[in-house]
């Protein structure tokens, strides 16, 4: 390949592939469901960061042992929770903010 593009038979290499893929039910399933647990993932991130901001404003109001355990792990939670979305959010950004760059270091 001279790098101009796909061969033809790569080309009917790759529509056989894909065509393979989009009839294929279990495939389309397991494609629904990581964007649904990734949603719900976010979803849950943002509730336990709600109970904790709850938490530090109570435990700091009472002073109360309890409560101050009970924010260092919802905390520790959020964190554990939030740091795959957020690596994806800033992920996303580089990837659009890079060729933007690279287009305008052109001549």
């Amino acid at each position: 390949m001279d790098g101009a593009g796909l061969s033809d038979h790569e080309r009917r290499a790759f529509s056989a592939i894909a065509a393979d893929l989009k009839n294929d039910p279990s495939f389309e399933r397991h494609l629904r469901s990581v964007h649904t647990r990734a949603h719900h993932r976010t979803l849950a991130a943002c509730l336990l960061g709600a109970v904790t901001l709850v938490l530090l404003v109570a435990a700091a109001v009472t002073v109360s042992l309890p409560l101050i355990w009970g924010f260092a792990a919802a905390w520790t939670l959020t964190v554990v929770l939030a740091l795959p979305p957020a690596g994806r959010w800033v992920g996303r950004r580089l990837r659009r903010r890079v060729p933007a760059e690279a287009e305008a270091d052109r001549p």
